[in-house]
């Protein structure tokens, strides 16, 4: 694909813009923006000016929020077809969290105003947008239940899990998740430290639920990581 050229085919890879009208099809193609990202470079910094929501075409990000004690906590990882900053539709917001690439990456930059403008102008759509932020809100919910309610394990199985969904790969051994992926990204992601996290995937590896290489993870027995999610005894 060349980065410079919006098609309608671009457009339509992301689900959430693919079913709109041709006139705000056009709308879109006229005000928004590729860009292309490499490996580590931010998409955005907490605290900036929420301006643009971009649509991931390719490659994957972390959202990482910043503590006043100088931590980092990762939030989520986003994927291809996945809506990054829409805090930005609301207007006169600043972004929440930092965004890093976590590989090479393309994104398709949207300003804020063009998307206000596509819901007051397509009430389907709108709904759409409700839906999507309200799963994110679920979605935070469930994960601030983990840290406080669920043993390190399990807030680490369901992260595995998760990331498994939205970028695993399925290979002769397992599923391979596909993004650069270290100890200390899995750490920040289920809320504990290296430490543990580097024990318990030892653990796991040892008994062949996992292989982990530096920055690559594959679960070469998924079910048996699920058992773990939902607190169950593997018979097995």
């Amino acid at each position: 694909m060349n980065p410079a050229v919006i098609t309608r085919k671009t457009i339509a890879r992301i689900a959430l813009l693919a079913d709109l009208p041709d006139p705000l099809i056009e709308l879109l193609i006229r005000s928004c923006t590729v860009r292309e990202f490499q490996r580590d470079a931010m998409l955005f910094t907490q605290g900036e000016k929420a301006e643009v929501v971009y649509a991931v075409l390719s490659g994957q990000f972390r959202l990482i929020q910043h503590t006043l004690d100088g931590q980092d906590v990762a939030l989520s990882i986003f994927a291809a077809g996945d809506l990054i900053g829409m805090v930005a539709v609301i207007g006169d917001e600043e972004y929440p969290g930092s965004c890093q690439t976590a590989d090479d990456a393309v994104v398709l930059a949207m300003p804020g105003t063009t998307i206000r403008a596509l819901i007051y102008q397509h009430p389907q759509f709108a709904v759409k947008v409700v839906h999507l932020l309200a799963e994110r809100l679920h979605e935070a919910h469930d994960h601030i239940r983990e840290l406080t309610a669920e043993r390190v394990e399990r807030r680490l199985a369901r992260a595995v899990l998760r990331l498994a969904k939205k970028v695993g790969i399925k290979t002769a051994q397992g599923i391979r998740l596909d993004m650069p992926l270290s100890r200390q990204d899995l750490a920040e992601l289920c809320g504990t430290t290296l430490y543990t996290v580097s024990r318990i995937l030892s653990e796991w590896q040892r008994d062949g639920l996992v292989e982990i290489g530096r920055e690559a993870v594959t679960l070469n027995r998924p079910h048996s990581l699920v058992l773990i999610a939902e607190d169950m005894h593997d018979s097995s």
